[in-house]
């Protein structure tokens, strides 16, 4: 589970771009890195690289038993507790097939039971005094361990609308209603972030399709901003991307694509990872990524 880092990766939530593609951003998502993926350990003040780890991830598994997840809403700017959130969760992709829900209380904490049976699944936060986007968390994970009936997810983040209309303009970017916004972090399977891949979003899985008019940006290490193409023209050391200015689609494929090797730098890039998502107006849709499992 990951979802105590993707407080990030929110900041431009319904904040595409203006109808005029920039020349600053990565066209289409699919820049070729100049780099092989490099992997870093970024648990200290300073990223660490270290060796990449691309064939030893495992399959999901599926939960035998119920489990009680706890977990504290926080809103990801300002790092406060978000009371009175309604959290709803959701079996893989299918955002419209609740199996869990609960409310936040004055702290921003909650728990939910997770059904049995469950692999891979995504949650989804709103409010009702209109101060916060709606922010989904897909690919997320429970342990099968059938004594593990108690769990705990450190913190899920939302954005605030406030946030949603300002940081946006770091990257040169306006507000397009009815856009829709896809980021994510990519590590590999020892959960190291990765840099030097390129982002996409496809409308086909497995082959690189970008839908027409998506713009790509990185983010800065450290800083966690997201930043014009001309100073991160692919992934950097946080492993972080957001795909802005997509038009609403029921089935979209997220993909990263890049080099595994010096040697293979500047031939065609190899798909690291991918994740079937839909793509849904003024809502960021966040999620983890590591390669698919050897």
């Amino acid at each position: 589970m990951h979802a105590n880092h993707l407080i990030v990766l929110v900041l431009v939530a319904a904040c595409g771009s203006s109808s005029t593609p920039k020349p600053d951003a990565a066209q289409n998502g699919f820049t070729p890195p100049a780099a092989p993926l490099t992997a870093y350990d970024n648990s200290g003040t300073m990223p660490v690289m270290v060796d990449a780890d691309f064939t030893s991830c495992t399959a999901i598994g599926m939960t035998t038993v119920a489990v009680a997840v706890s977990t504290t809403v926080k809103d990801f700017q300002s790092h406060n507790a978000v009371p009175n959130a309604m959290v709803t969760a959701f079996p893989g992709v299918s955002t419209q097939q609740t199996f869990a829900t609960g409310t936040s209380d004055a702290s921003g904490n909650l728990v939910m039971t997770i059904p049995p049976g469950t692999g891979l699944f995504g949650f989804e936060m709103t409010t009702t005094d209109g101060t916060t986007m709606p922010t989904f968390l897909l690919n997320q994970s429970l342990d099968t361990d059938p004594a593990m009936t108690a769990q705990t997810i450190s913190k899920i983040q939302s954005v605030s609308v406030a946030t949603a209309e300002t940081l946006p303009a770091l990257i040169g970017e306006t507000r397009t209603p009815g856009t829709g916004v896809v980021a994510g972090a990519l590590r590999d399977c020892q959960d190291h972030e990765l840099a030097n891949f390129a982002a996409t979003v496809s409308s086909t899985s497995g082959t690189a399709t970008p839908i027409d008019g998506a713009e790509t940006y990185y983010f800065t290490p450290g800083v966690d901003l997201p930043v014009r193409n001309t100073q991160e023209p692919s992934s950097s050391a946080d492993g972080l991307f957001m795909v802005v200015q997509l038009p609403v689609a029921q089935t979209a494929y997220v993909q990263m694509w890049g080099y595994e090797d010096m040697a293979s730098v500047g031939g065609p890039m190899k798909l690291i990872a991918e994740l079937q998502v839909p793509v849904l107006a003024d809502t960021v849709i966040t999620g983890d990524y590591q390669p698919a499992a050897q």
